[in-house]
């Protein structure tokens, strides 16, 4: 029998462990977090290609920190961009069961409708314009939309049908980002034909911040005026939540009925780690792995890579891992990233390629073809993300979303 969507997605959602979630705790589907060792993979056997672990522990000790910063608020979590590239479903896995998410939220229609087919029973929020096309499915699924466009109503009515009435929805206001939302200026008439229609049961109202500390004071301002006044005139707009991963560090004050962190669940600092680290310690969800596939002595004068940008000044050796940006690895690793193997980190050197990745091992081969390589994790501080991040100039969210999907993540 061909798999169908469902089980396909099912089947994916904890990646090389092979066991589907839908319909059960994660309890049941992934052993307790404390139990990490019953779903290590081995290394993956004898494989040399890259892999991606998510470590359920990590998960939890960061939703822990987002909810010791935010005084116990509920957590929305941002999922969105493939979980930041811990990948969609399997991230879903681990964090449903945590009674501190209340919900999911992403910003594609694919994505709201693959958690639901996957089984996620909490509720996802799709943070985005949708078609009407997909709103059948998206009513079907039980996927909770956000409205903000003048003709929302319009737009919504598919899901009104195929729901056979009022569908619970969230209000997005734009405060000043300018990006997506109704305007804050013109809401408030807006608020009120929308809750006057009868078809939609307004549960959540929420905005973007633009991560400017003075202008985000000023949009949280605004939206409390649109929401207080909404009030006032008798419209009930539910929870409100406003604070990325940013906010919950820097800006209690937005914190409001829930949060909304993306980032800092996986294990990034959104903005300075060392001033962040102070305040919660949170630790990389992700570790990228593969296996050496090469080691060989340089002479005095041999070079590596594209571009010669390493000449070996003395005999040295050297390592290949058949792991390059093609696969997420930022070529700027070049600039200070380390590798760990065994118990010893070593530099990168040359050029990250397409599908390599050289490493200076030193004077003696302390490496051997099959040794794996930990390029990202939270084992030691050489390695983490952050570390990285600040050592070559790369965003922590592009080393954490240009991460290949294609790459096989499993949990331990």
């Amino acid at each position: 029998m061909s798999p169908t969507r469902r089980t396909f997605l099912q089947t994916a959602a904890l990646g090389a462990v092979g066991t589907a979630f839908a319909g059960e705790s994660i309890l049941a589907s992934v052993p307790s977090v404390r139990d990490a060792a019953l779903l290590h993979p081995q290394e993956f056997g004898d494989r040399f290609d890259p892999w991606i672990e998510v470590e359920a522990d990590a998960l939890a000790h960061n939703v822990a920190e987002v909810r010791r910063l935010s005084t116990n608020r509920p957590i929305l979590a941002v999922i969105k961009n493939n979980a930041y590239g811990l990948d969609l479903t399997t991230a879903a896995a681990v964090l449903e069961p945590m009674p501190e998410v209340v919900g999911f939220a992403v910003v594609k229609a694919e994505a709201a409708i693959a958690l639901k087919e996957a089984g996620v029973r909490k509720p996802v929020y799709l943070m985005a314009l949708f078609s009407e096309s997909v709103a059948p499915e998206l009513a079907r699924l039980g996927v909770v939309p956000c409205i903000y466009s003048d003709d929302a109503l319009r737009l919504i009515e598919p899901m009104v049908r195929t729901a056979g009435g009022p569908v619970d929805a969230q209000v997005y206001l734009d405060t000043g980002m300018s990006r997506m939302g109704i305007p804050y200026h013109k809401a408030l008439p807006w608020i009120e034909s929308v809750v006057g229609s009868g078809k939609v049961r307004v549960e959540g109202v929420f905005t973007g911040l633009t991560e400017d500390p003075e202008f985000d004071r000023e949009q949280l301002r605004r939206f409390m005026s649109v929401t207080g006044q909404a009030a006032d005139a008798g419209f009930s707009l539910g929870a409100r939540h406003v604070a990325s991963s940013s906010a919950v560090f820097e800006f209690p004050e937005s914190h409001l009925d829930m949060v909304r962190p993306g980032m800092a669940l996986y294990g990034g600092y959104p903005n300075d780690p060392a001033l962040q680290r102070e305040r919660a310690t949170l630790r990389s969800a992700v570790r990228v792995k593969v296996r050496v596939v090469r080691v060989e002595r340089l002479r005095s004068g041999d070079s590596v890579s594209y571009g010669r940008n390493f000449v070996a000044a003395e005999p040295t050796w050297v390592a290949t891992l058949p792991v390059g940006h093609t696969d997420g690895y930022p070529r700027e690793a070049v600039e200070g990233g380390r590798v760990l193997i065994g118990s010893r980190t070593y530099s990168v050197v040359g050029a990250v390629s397409a599908s390599h990745t050289i490493v200076e091992v030193g004077s003696d081969p302390t490496v051997a073809v099959g040794d794996v390589a930990t390029l990202l994790g939270p084992d030691v501080p050489e390695i983490d993300p952050n570390r990285l991040s600040v050592a070559t100039g790369v965003s922590i969210y592009d080393i954490f979303m240009h991460l290949n999907p294609t790459l096989p993540r499993v949990v331990v």
